[in-house]
């Protein structure tokens, strides 16, 4: 028996903009809510934001959100394409107070020209030239609007263990995972996709398992099943501290989707 675990770990930050999926045909607008951790409800209810999409037509449209419970304006993104979520045009994000916080323009789907940003008090904040397939070039500066050392827009989390990367991650899962017994015994086996969430302090939490589609499942292998998707989850939830992931300059809370393999030989 051996238990492998994909390398593939597909990490999404919390505050980048907001992908929207649809599906054709498709009405003329969409409201959804979310909470603090992006995860979405079912009403306005505890919801920290409202996404509003508008549909132009079957492929494209535009995506507003808001900040709850004010109902202020946090940014607008227009989709070429909204289910392979094709950015193009500009996308501009706000402060909850109003204040223009971040511009930048897309080209179906791929950065391209002139981002900048502000802090919020309106001063500069960074500036970035971006140029497909060429480094990412710029200035930075402090909030009392004199230059800083350029650093990077985005940073992933960095793991405290081995070498910090994605595959030292996924090593101390695949070190934290046991095949369950009851499992084993009746020779359950399968791909378990785990989600969680590296926080601003770099502390993993909000681990769950991703919603199995219906009928995935035999009834007759429900509770099994179950049995390994509590081991990856025990697995995870044993992972070390991160440094935080950042996004322009600022410490974020950074989601993972990471599959187990459990496999008999």
């Amino acid at each position: 028996m051996t238990i492998r675990i994909a390398t593939a770990i597909v990490a999404l930050a919390s505050t980048g903009a907001y992908a929207q999926q649809s599906e054709a045909p498709v009405p003329s607008k969409k409201i959804e809510y979310t909470d603090a951790t992006n995860h979405k409800l079912p009403s306005e209810e505890g919801a920290t934001r409202r996404i509003e999409t508008t549909f132009r037509d079957s492929v494209s449209g535009g995506v507003r959100e808001y900040y709850l419970p004010s109902g202020k304006l946090r940014s607008y993104v227009f989709y070429a394409n909204l289910r392979k979520h094709f950015r193009h045009g500009t996308s501009t994000y706000f402060y909850e107070s109003g204040q223009l916080q971040r511009k930048e323009s897309y080209v179906v789907g791929k950065l391209e020209g002139e981002r900048v940003t502000y802090y919020p008090d309106g001063t500069l904040k960074r500036r970035d030239q971006i140029v497909p397939g060429q480094p990412v070039t710029g200035e930075c500066y402090g909030p009392d609007g004199k230059p800083v050392a350029y650093y990077p827009f985005e940073t992933m989390p960095v793991y405290s263990r081995g070498d910090g990367s994605q595959q030292a991650v996924v090593q101390d899962v695949m070190n934290n995972t046991h095949y369950p017994q009851d499992a084993l015994r009746q020779r359950v086996y399968g791909i378990v996709k785990i989600k969680f969430v590296v926080d601003q302090d770099g502390k993993v939490r909000d681990v769950r398992p991703e919603k199995t589609p219906a009928g995935a499942v035999p009834p007759n292998l429900a509770d099994a099943y179950q049995q390994l998707q509590e081991a990856a989850i025990t697995a995870v939830r044993q992972l070390k501290p991160f440094t935080p992931g950042r996004h322009d300059g600022e410490p974020v809370a950074v989601s993972y989707t990471v599959p187990l393999t459990f496999r008999i030989k």
